[in-house]
């Protein structure tokens, strides 16, 4: 299931607002599509009922990658890790083990906590390099039902690893997730003005390609109580 930059939905997310909250977001019914959607593929719903609705198969698919993009700042958008935060604890009220791995040294536990996810099925690694965050993808992938991978840029990332190391990561990386019955969501954050430049990842590692669906958020705004975050919105793109 190919996702095409050209298949947009305008305000899926109106309110991924109330990220804090247990209100439910808004959203313009999905444009036609112009390919067929396989509706019997197992998925995980997100929890939010209008993304669940734009993906036309209701929610994340299980034993594929989905990349959420976010926009092109340093650090990683703290938005789109907080949208991850707020399926990942959907996934927990269904009592299933939800597991991060932090490449880019940017999960805030605080603010995962605000958005709804808690201890007891929550497992958090911060691997030193992508041969170890990997590894722990495929622990993971045995035991949780919703593995996050916060990778922020990814041609910084691994800029320094060989194209045959990265081919090599690649394919494993397609074997674990084929051959598991978890959802795999990818945070990245573009290097190129263009989030859908094949610039944005390295010779040897198109995960653009390698991705089902992806999600490209913009126009991202907080809203701030005594300085707390307490309101997030967004557009994303499917």
């Amino acid at each position: 299931m190919a996702v095409q930059s050209s298949r947009r939905i305008k305000q899926v997310i109106q309110n991924v607002a109330r990220l804090f909250t247990e209100s439910t977001p808004q959203a313009r019914p999905a444009m036609p599509a112009s390919y067929a959607t396989p509706k019997d593929m197992p998925v995980q719903s997100t929890g939010l009922r209008p993304l669940d609705k734009a993906l036309d198969i209701g929610g994340l698919p299980l034993g594929r990658i989905t990349e959420l993009i976010g926009p092109n700042v340093t650090p990683i958008s703290g938005g789109t890790t907080s949208i991850a935060a707020r399926i990942a604890a959907k996934v927990q009220r269904q009592q299933e083990m939800v597991s991060f791995i932090d490449l880019s040294r940017t999960f805030d536990i605080y603010q995962a906590e605000r958005c709804g996810l808690v201890a007891p099925h929550l497992l958090i690694t911060q691997p030193d390099t992508i041969f170890s965050a990997v590894s722990a993808l495929e622990s993971a992938a045995r035991t949780a039902r919703l593995v996050t991978v916060i990778m922020g840029t990814v041609t910084t990332l691994l800029a320094n690893i060989e194209i045959e190391s990265l081919r090599m990561l690649l394919r494993r990386l397609q074997t674990i997730t084929r051959a598991s019955d978890s959802a795999f969501l990818f945070i990245t954050a573009p290097s190129e003005e263009n989030p859908f430049d094949p610039l944005n990842y390295p010779a040897g590692f198109p995960l653009s390609e390698m991705a089902d669906v992806r999600l490209w958020v913009q126009n991202e705004a907080w809203t701030h109580q005594d300085s707390l975050a307490t309101a997030y919105k967004a557009n994303l793109t499917v």
